[in-house]
């Protein structure tokens, strides 16, 4: 068959030396051998795992074992087991004794008998001595359920360096008794990395049609697919195993964690027909900082096309020369080289000014040559005085031949690269229109503050309520969006030679920021990526904030009447009908950060459980409808969405507008006037210490417990480790950005500009250009009067 002299194969020996030895620590293996340590250790950092129902851990216990305590269906496993072995599925009770999948009685006595041979080591790795676990029983999903004979189907997942790099479904026949063992005659079949589908059926180690009992499944889709790579590369993260196989089942509810192997078979490169060992260089030297980053670069390099045996057929290979045009492409744009390939050498280089230049990720580059594109690793070289910035190595020449005879177009024409005339596209109305919709559409898919909101917030609040020296260890929900995919459709967008362009730009270049940040939440990197997109509080601005808080009355007694949520509620109402809102409406919502916010899709929602003075009403109203509904609506009626979803950046001067506005409207001071300058210190403090640290200076500077909590909050979210310095720098734009208010007035601007949308104050020159720009119709009171007084 194809894949015994296939050169790319993974053999046993070259994978013990070149990966197990070489990438899995002792200590990791351990762990992995024991699969109780494992589930225990990886459930607490909130990996799906099978509920345990108990554990028998030697024959005292056995002779004591209450078998009654397990429910009718569960699963007995060994902790040490490999390859499935010693592994009974129970699926009913019959009077004492038990009921196995394909019907077969398990007496009492037999079942003893095997977890006797259990811990006599029976199926242990080196024979030792044992523990059995029961643990809950999974159930398919359709269709997986009628491809499964009598069994439960599960996905391995081979990853290397945080990267999945091959996978398969093993699926129960009849053959095999109802398990998942392709050595006893289970089917096992390939996977797509890329779309999360299925490929190739094999038994045997021989390619077959279709699924026994079942028939064709090329094509099938598997479900979750996105989460359970992203599941494989945080297994991996969290046990330091750099070579293993993740085994996952496919239950009704999800997927959930079965195993990990550190010592991974290699039945995989059969199911898939396609060389492991070629897959495993191919990622050699990429630095990988997150998960999320690892599942990408999987689907980037491994999901164009499935290397199967049709390879054999050689297509027709492009033909280039020993010098081409090529273009690079990194985060901060794209670059038009020439390449000179180089087969001596087996990975490419690339000249170190153009890495730097378009922030080449981590040695991971993709170029376009010959009108395919190429995702590969390269070196760093300078250069300096070559004709060629980068040489292309035999790794990425595999599919391409080259004529040494052959010439570059522009220089058979007798022209230099620089003198290739520059094409101007014509944009219509209807594309500058689905422009447009594309950029607010992939902006609306990200929803940046839902992926950092922890999921196990109110726990860790409440361990911090009976300790407040604690820093809670916060988890989140996988991303709801496939980050690659949003990359790829940005990178498809063209741009017109004009403001409306320059503005799409510099939205899609913050678009970026925002998906960056988002896949390395709970990552070292994330306070650097929070950085970037929103900036962090300097020395100055620290000094500013803490002069202000020092001013802060120690008490602010209040005479005016306390509101409650609904109360609030029907105030909002209030203000909505009284300035011709439509279509906007109020809700009240748990489990908020902030008491009150304005939401992108019309509505402005109120924390279940927050309260308000009458004083600080007016001004939450002026903050949140006045300004952020406000700028929303006039935005509405631009001619292009950007400026009712918010153009670049934006954030800085909306929130410092409405800080003006609100200290405008109230009339008596209230602690919350102080609220950005305790934003300022919360976040300064984070960025040099832990959760508890920033609470606790926010408390000695004077503010409530309340008020304490949520900045030390706001500023760690997004971290999963808050004992760790770093910050989710977002909320120093309240402070920073109303003094640019304040300055922009000084220096005689006019705020109604600033009410023609969601705007940044840099790009305001830039938008009043943008044709067909319309007047703002919804403005404050005090700014409607200036209009009636001129």
């Amino acid at each position: 068959m194809w894949f015994l002299h296939n050169p790319g194969l993974l053999g046993i020996n070259a994978r013990s030396l070149k990966y197990i030895r070489a990438y899995n620590p002792k200590k990791a293996i351990m762990m992995a051998d024991s699969k109780m340590k494992t589930k225990n250790f990886l459930s607490a950092r909130g990996i799906p795992v099978a509920k345990l129902f108990g554990s028998i851990q030697d024959k005292k216990e056995l002779k004591s074992f209450d078998w009654n305590t397990l429910p009718n269906s569960f699963v007995v496993k060994p902790n040490s087991g490999y390859g499935g072995e010693g592994i009974l599925v129970i699926s009913d009770r019959k009077g004492r004794n038990f009921v196995s999948p394909n019907g077969d009685i398990v007496s009492l006595e037999a079942m003893q008998r095997h977890v006797q041979d259990i811990l006599d080591g029976r199926y242990s790795l080196a024979n030792i001595s044992d523990f059995a676990f029961f643990e809950q029983r999974l159930e398919a999903p359709e269709p997986f359920n009628k491809m499964s004979y009598k069994g439960l189907p599960d996905l391995r997942i081979v990853a290397h360096n945080l990267i999945p790099v091959m996978a398969m479904i093993r699926l129960p026949t009849e053959e095999s008794q109802g398990k998942a063992n392709v050595h006893l005659g289970g089917v096992a079949v390939g996977i797509d990395i890329a779309k999360g589908e299925m490929t190739h059926v094999t038994q045997y180690n021989k390619e077959i049609d279709s699924v026994p009992g079942y028939g064709p499944v090329r094509g099938t889709k598997i479900p979750h697919w996105d989460d359970i790579l992203l599941i494989t590369s945080r297994v991996q993260q969290i046990t330091n195993l750099g070579f293993a196989a993740i085994d996952i089942a496919l239950d009704k509810s999800g997927p959930i964690l079965l195993e990990i192997n550190a010592r991974a078979g290699l039945a995989v490169q059969i199911a898939n027909m396609a060389p492991l060992r070629k897959r495993l260089e191919r990622i050699e030297g990429i630095k990988v900082a997150t998960p999320e980053k690892g599942v990408r670069i999987a689907q980037d390099i491994f999901g164009h096309k499935i290397e199967d045996k049709d390879e054999e057929k050689t297509p027709q290979k492009p033909v280039i020369g020993n010098l081409e045009r090529i273009e690079v492409i990194g985060k901060k744009g794209n670059k038009k080289i020439i390449a000179q390939m180089d087969p001596t050498i087996e990975k490419s280089v690339l000249d170190q000014s153009v890495a730097e230049e378009i922030k080449l990720d981590d040695g991971y580059c993709k170029f376009s040559l010959s009108g395919s594109r190429i995702q590969t690793v390269v070196d760093t070289e300078n250069f300096r005085g070559k004709k060629y910035k980068m040489l292309i190595g035999q790794r990425d020449l595999r599919n391409f031949l080259i004529d040494p005879t052959r010439h570059m177009a522009a220089e058979k024409a007798g022209k230099d690269s620089s003198s290739v005339a520059h094409i101007v596209r014509h944009f219509s109305a209807d594309d500058l229109q689905k422009i447009d919709d594309e950029i607010v559409a992939i902006d609306g898919e990200i929803r940046l503050l839902n992926h950092l909101k922890p999921t196990n917030l109110k726990d860790e609040h409440n361990k911090f309520l009976v300790d407040p020296t604690y820093n809670p260890q916060f988890e989140y929900n996988a991303l709801k969006f496939d980050p690659n995919n949003l990359y790829a459709r940005l990178k498809r967008i063209e741009y017109p030679d004009s403001p409306i362009g320059i503005l799409w730009r510099k939205k899609v270049d913050e678009i970026k920021r925002k998906i960056e940040l988002l896949e390395v939440r709970g990552s070292d990197s994330f306070t650097a990526k929070s950085i970037h997109l929103y900036g962090a509080p300097d020395q100055h601005i620290l000094r500013e904030a803490v002069k202000e808080i020092v001013s802060m009355p120690e008490s602010f007694p209040s005479t005016s009447k306390i509101l409650s949520t609904k109360e609030a509620k029907k105030l909002f109402e209030q203000a909505i009908e009284d300035n011709g809102l439509k279509g906007w409406s109020v809700k009240i919502k748990a489990d908020m950060v902030s008491d009150a916010i304005a939401g992108k899709e019309n509505s402005v929602m109120l924390r279940e459980g927050a309260t308000f003075s009458e004083d600080r009403i007016k001004g939450t109203i002026a903050h949140e409808i006045e300004t952020h509904v406000f700028t929303a609506m006039n935005g509405s009626q631009q001619p292009y969405k950007i400026f009712q979803r918010g153009l670049a950046d934006y954030l800085m001067t909306e929130e410092g507008l409405a800080v003006y506005n609100q200290e405008r409207t109230e009339s008596s001071e209230t602690e919350k006037k102080y609220w950005p300058a305790s934003s300022v210190v919360g976040i300064y403090t984070a960025l040099h210490g832990s959760f508890a640290d920033v609470y606790a200076e926010i408390i000695k500077h004077g503010f409530s417990v309340d008020r304490a909590w949520k900045v030390a909050l706001k500023a760690k979210r997004g971290l999963s480790d808050t004992s760790k310095p770093g910050a989710f720098t977002k909320d120093f734009v309240y402070f920073k950005g109303y003094r640019e208010i304040l300055d922009f007035i000084q220096k005689g601007g006019d705020l109604r500009d600033l009410y023609i949308g969601k705007i940044n104050l840099a790009d305001l020159d830039i938008a009043k250009k943008v044709k067909g720009l319309k007047a703002p119709l919804f403005l404050p009171s005090y700014l409607r009067r200036q209009d009636e007084a001129a």
